[in-house]
């Protein structure tokens, strides 16, 4: 799974999710878009379009969390169907997240939901973070 960011002259960071290594428009999976928008109050919302969403007019999926608390959910489009959580762990309790020097998460994932689609989305989340 190839991740990456978009050019600096957008005003928000986009990450592009492929199938294997590739970087072919043909094997792009999703889309990952982070509003430029510094939000002081409220949780941070991100938001989520499948390659089939060309316009990306209406997200897919949106994850909202708080980076302070270490927890988001992913819901369903712009709806409140909450179809995944995760919350941080303390990263002593994990070698390779102490090797990594990255946070643990705990995932909790309805049932019929890709969970790999979900850690994807939780692992690009935490990657945002630390590119402060």
């Amino acid at each position: 799974m190839g991740m990456g960011n978009a050019q600096a002259l957008m005003l928000s960071t986009r990450w592009k999710v492929f199938r294997g290594d590739s970087t072919s428009r043909r094997d792009l999976l999703f889309t990952v878009v982070k509003p430029s928008v510094i939000q002081l109050r409220g949780p941070t919302k991100v938001n989520v379009f499948l390659a089939s969403n060309d316009a990306e007019q209406t997200c897919d999926f949106r994850i909202t969390g708080s980076y302070h608390d270490g927890a988001c959910a992913v819901s369903l489009g712009d709806s409140d169907t909450v179809i995944a959580k995760a919350s941080s762990i303390d990263r002593r309790f994990s070698v390779v997240s102490a090797l990594l020097g990255k946070n643990t998460y705990s995932v909790t994932v309805n049932p019929g939901i890709d969970y790999a689609f979900i850690v994807a989305l939780v692992v690009i989340l935490d990657e945002m973070h630390y590119q402060r």
